[in-house]
């Protein structure tokens, strides 16, 4: 009456507990054993991961300041060229 597939709840019990037990048992070997090794690999990963943001931040940092230098080296440029063009017209003006 208290049967199923001629095993008692009990028995499914002591089975269900057993297969629960060896599953965390095989859970925690993969997780200490298989993918302890990778943790180190990880670490170090992430570790460059942020290095190489912080190196991507500086160079951002540095393009900005060297755009910056561009202009006005270039405003710089105009206005030297604007003031030999005013001297060419004064010298040619002037024969």
């Amino acid at each position: 009456m208290h049967t199923l597939l001629g095993l008692t709840w009990g028995e499914w019990a002591s089975i269900t507990t057993i297969i629960v037990f060896m599953a965390g048992l095989i859970s925690l070997l993969f997780k200490y054993v298989v993918f302890g090794s990778f943790q180190a690999d990880i670490k170090d990963l992430n570790k460059n991961f942020e290095t190489l943001n912080n190196n991507l931040s500086d160079l951002k940092t540095d393009i900005e300041k060297l755009d910056k230098r561009a202009d006005e080296h270039d405003r710089r440029l105009d206005r030297h060229h604007e003031r030999i063009k005013d001297l060419r017209e004064k010298i040619r003006g002037g024969n």
